[in-house]
């Protein structure tokens, strides 16, 4: 049974950074910043850092999975989501075999994950002629606000999640 709360956990989390904008004011949701909650990012962070298995391969597969439920309800191209939210899932891991894992380095790797999926996102947006905007536009409106809205929300999550990570891995 406990096997079954974090891929449940992940399914609401994915549900809930789905309307998560509709409920920013509208002052912040009608302005020209754009915030994009990764709270299934997050999430996924923290199992990385948290969950005491052999398999390393689980946290990058549920990015994989809950990618392509991403890919299949928000966006028009199949696969983008999945590859770039493994892809920080995995940039992730390869940061936590070289630091220890406490609080300060969790908002560390939120901060990188963002950064490598938002420039990732941008990248392929741009290779496949999606319109976009420019560099300097898109770090200014989109990437500082998103990153910081993230790194605010993975704190106020992170000692519950640190707590049921330790339970689930009793």
């Amino acid at each position: 049974m406990k096997r079954a709360i974090l891929p449940i956990l992940l399914l609401f989390t994915l549900a809930a950074q789905g309307v998560a904008i509709e409920l920013l004011p509208p002052a912040i949701k009608f302005a020209d910043i754009y915030i994009i909650p990764h709270w299934l990012l997050m999430m996924l962070i923290l199992q990385v850092t948290y969950e005491e298995t052999d398999n390393t391969l689980i946290p990058i597969l549920y990015g994989a999975i809950f990618g392509l439920i991403t890919d299949i309800v928000y966006t028009g191209i199949l696969g983008i989501y999945m590859f770039v939210l493994a892809l920080s899932v995995y940039v992730v891991q390869l940061l936590h075999r070289l630091f220890q894992t406490n609080y300060i380095t969790n908002v560390f790797f939120s901060i990188v994950s963002v950064l490598v999926m938002e420039i990732a996102l941008l990248f392929i947006y741009t290779f496949l002629t999606v319109p976009t905007m420019t560099f300097a536009n898109f770090a200014l409106l989109r990437l500082l606000p998103t990153t910081l809205a993230n790194v605010i929300f993975i704190s106020i999550i992170f000692y519950p999640m640190k707590q049921l990570f330790h339970w689930l891995n009793k």
